[in-house]
């Protein structure tokens, strides 16, 4: 059981994007997606794998559809024109209270502002369908400039970096933590 009792809508849509939570009938869309994207992706995820294909995107999707339910997190493709371009989401793995935002976006799409403003969007319906949600946090790989962009400019606040442990075998470079308050 988690302290996350809420759950965000399905579709979100601000500032010109559309959120729309990840599943099945958009597995060719996210395989095509990460490998047009593969050689930045591989700088900083490490699931970006050479050979990324449908039953990776699957094996997500069927993780994103597990996660759902049991309030692990929420995932969202992120839609422009109807086209998959990019990922963001939540993820309930900090202290009760704070979720992590994550996201990444298609190469070719880059340069739009498309993860701030997914991310703005992501925490509006955060603030407004999960009222027990104290705060967001967003990390990501140092030196990862692009990725730095999106909390500086939402306001998020800059606490420090932290060194892969194993309590979170999912990370493996050091990261900077940025959090912004939202109650």
């Amino acid at each position: 059981m988690t302290w996350l009792e809420s759950r965000p809508p399905e579709r979100i849509a601000g500032d010109g994007v559309v959120l729309q939570r990840a599943h099945a009938d958009h597995i060719d869309g996210l395989v095509e997606a990460v490998q047009e994207s593969l050689p930045e992706l591989q700088r900083w995820m490490p699931w970006a794998i050479d050979d990324y294909g449908p039953a990776e995107a699957r094996e997500w999707q069927q993780g994103c559809d597990d996660q759902w339910p049991a309030g692990g997190g929420f995932a969202y493709v992120i839609l422009e024109d109807d086209r998959i371009v990019g990922t963001v989401g939540l993820i309930n793995r900090l202290e009760p209270g704070w979720l992590e935002i994550g996201y990444w976006v298609r190469t070719p799409s880059t340069g739009k502002r498309l993860a701030r403003r997914a991310t703005a969007a992501l925490i509006e319906a955060t603030r407004t369908h999960l009222p027990e949600v104290e705060g967001v946090a967003i990390h990501h790989a140092v030196g990862n400039d692009a990725s730095r962009s999106v909390p500086i400019g939402l306001d998020f606040v800059y606490v420090g970096e932290s060194e892969p442990t194993p309590d979170r075998p999912f990370q493996q470079v050091t990261e900077a933590v940025w959090r912004l308050p939202l109650l």
